[in-house]
């Protein structure tokens, strides 16, 4: 009997081992909730009554609220990866995760935050079409990982959505609304308040629960030159050491600097012991994200705006009543893109 009680406290003392894989703690998170949707994001609270309680760490909180931009993206109930929402229409993220996919473009789906105010009440939206901004390269030189799979130039994608997404008028500081992203200008610099966000992409355990989105703080003192670790044709990259050994970086994650996104998770790189995530400079790209978010008269509106799509007759409204979009319902979807 004793023998029996022994074995059970041996397998009981290594029941953590051997779940892991390692005897590394895990890293503590508070996000320790059943999954009660598809998409959850890390709960935040309203700072009007930041005076009064100077124990929060309201630096977390401010990155937390950021995470209101960030939108999920899935196929059948399969979350693929993440995207920064632009304005009521348009989302922005990688290509690369969404090129096996692309012959079902429809069958996308698009999850983000809610009326309800809460970090776990996401609606859903759907798909109209996916452009990706400059064509996928053949090219033997721009690719690499097994047989050649991946392709780090141009990954950068234009997600033009079925529904209006609900997008709260100004930053909310109470409720958890959505929040649209402000897209880099070609010039802009990046500042020292650089954050990365995205699902699955911190430890195995996170990988796993990659309907979870978190935040992770980045210094700019970390970039560094990407030329030192990938040719240069491979395209316009950001490149920042990964000094926290994070598991990678996320599909279409957003990096921000400030409240501007700079850029979308690409790959990782590990050259000997140093571990680079690579994100795609947005800043390369953003008159070409113009021209694609441009919403003109044409098939799109037999889905987005059915009301505009029906010929009521030919002296209705005295220009032969042709289907069309106002253009102050374009100018208030594409803010500030219109």
């Amino acid at each position: 009997m004793f023998f029996i009680y022994l074995l059970c406290g041996i397998i009981k003392s290594t029941h953590s081992f051997w779940d892991f894989g390692t005897t590394t703690p895990a890293l503590h998170r508070t996000d320790t909730s059943q999954r009660t949707s598809f998409f959850r994001w890390q709960k935040t609270e309203f700072d009007s009554m930041m005076f009064w309680f100077p124990y929060f760490d309201w630096d977390d909180i401010k990155y937390r609220r950021r995470l209101n931009v960030v939108a999920g993206i899935s196929i059948d109930f399969i979350p693929l990866g993440t995207a920064a929402i632009l304005n009521r229409r348009i989302l922005l993220t990688s290509a690369n995760f969404l090129d096996p996919h692309m012959h079902r473009q429809r069958d996308l789906r698009i999850w983000a935050l809610g009326r309800a105010g809460r970090h776990d009440t996401p609606y859903r939206y759907r798909v109209w079409r996916v452009w990706r901004v400059l064509p996928r390269s053949n090219n033997p030189e721009h690719k690499h990982g097994p047989r050649g799979t991946h392709t780090p130039r141009h990954d950068v994608s234009v997600i033009i959505s079925m529904d209006q997404i609900y997008i709260y008028y100004a930053k909310p500081h109470r409720y958890q609304y959505p929040h649209r992203a402000i897209l880099t200008g070609p010039h802009d610099t990046l500042v020292d308040d650089l954050m990365m966000c995205g699902s699955g992409f911190e430890y195995l355990q996170h990988i796993y629960e990659n309907y979870k989105i978190f935040y992770h703080a980045l210094k700019k003192a970390d970039i560094v030159d990407c030329s030192k670790y990938l040719p240069k044709w491979w395209g316009k990259f950001i490149c920042i050491k990964n000094v926290f050994g994070l598991s990678g970086v996320q599909n279409g994650g957003a990096l921000m600097s400030g409240d501007n996104l700079v850029g979308l998770g690409c790959f990782e790189i590990r050259y000997n012991e140093e571990r680079v995530f690579v994100f795609t400079d947005l800043r390369y790209y953003v008159h070409l994200i113009y021209k694609y978010a441009n919403i003109t008269p044409g098939q799109y509106y037999e889905y987005a705006y059915p009301e505009w799509s029906i010929k009521l007759g030919f002296f209705y409204d005295g220009g032969s009543n042709y289907p069309y979009i106002p253009k102050w319902q374009i100018q208030y979807d594409l803010y500030p893109l219109g």
